[in-house]
């Protein structure tokens, strides 16, 4: 009865894979332009591969330039307060396929997978923005914001320009981020053989590396630092008044700067030395 029960198990998870996989289609190379009306939105989630640009407005609204034989198959809804992209079968070739996206004041969260490329080649100008990247999907933003929040997973990629009162920026499973940043206070926590190279400067900088992360801040330039580093981590910092430091680990942590330094933790291997330049 066990087997039985373990086969059928089986059977139902391959048949479930089966459903989920979607028909393949290819462009037309014979691009078009369409444009679409949407109910207000303050959530947008986005996935399936596209390429999509924001870009403020006064009303919200679609853009999509693609083959003409793609707009079918590229999907929207708003549900709530949460506009949803997405495509009904996967996009094999394609001469085109854009969808620009224009929002509002009114936009909080920005939700990104499946290899979703996500532009912002204007600054992202709101109050308050959070903007989520998985499954190998990629951000290229310009932020203008009071706070401003990142989280890259699953071999996510970004790239970003930030100017923010806050700034939070979380990275895990072989996330990679490169930003220049110009913040009054900054967070910056990394998991899970993650990479970032911040340039820049903030008053007050916390930052936590854990399990094989790398971080590169040699340019980027805090006043107040609260480093808190183990496992196998690498980071090369530049504090100029205060630094504390809680590292254990095989840690290896290079410090550019002169600060005070509060050593509230040194344990294990963890290695500490001066770098000039």
């Amino acid at each position: 009865m066990r087997k039985y029960y373990v086969l059928l198990l089986a059977v139902l998870l391959s048949t479930a894979a089966i459903a989920q996989k979607k028909d393949k289609i290819k462009g037309s190379k014979t691009v078009t332009v369409e444009q679409k009306e949407v109910e207000p939105f303050e959530n947008l989630e986005i996935e399936d591969n596209l390429q999509v640009f924001l870009v403020k407005g006064g009303t919200q609204g679609l853009e999509i330039e693609a083959d003409d034989n793609l707009h079918e198959v590229i999907k929207y809804e708003v549900s709530g307060n949460t506009l949803r992209l997405y495509t009904l079968k996967d996009i094999t070739g394609h001469k085109m396929l854009s969808v620009r996206v224009t929002y509002t004041g009114s936009l909080k969260t920005v939700s990104v997978k499946h290899e979703v490329t996500l532009n912002a080649l204007a600054d992202l100008e709101l109050e308050n923005i959070a903007v989520k990247n998985f499954d190998y999907s990629k951000s290229y933003l310009n932020v203008k914001s009071g706070s401003f929040s990142l989280a890259l997973n699953d071999k996510s990629k970004a790239e970003i320009n930030v100017r923010s009162e806050n700034t939070e920026l979380e990275l895990s499973k072989n996330a990679d981020l490169k930003a220049l940043i110009a913040s009054t206070n900054v967070k910056l926590d990394m998991y899970q053989k993650t990479t970032a190279v911040l340039e820049g400067d903030a008053a007050n900088f916390k930052l936590r590396l854990d399990n094989n992360s790398t971080f590169t801040g040699k340019k980027f330039t805090a006043k107040n630092m609260e480093l808190t580093a183990e496992g196998y981590t690498v980071c090369s910092i530049m504090a100029t008044e205060t630094l504390s430091i809680s590292a254990n680990g095989k840690t290896e942590i290079q410090l550019l700067g002169t600060p005070k330094i509060d050593m509230k933790n040194f344990a294990d291997s963890a290695v500490l030395y001066k770098k000039l330049q």
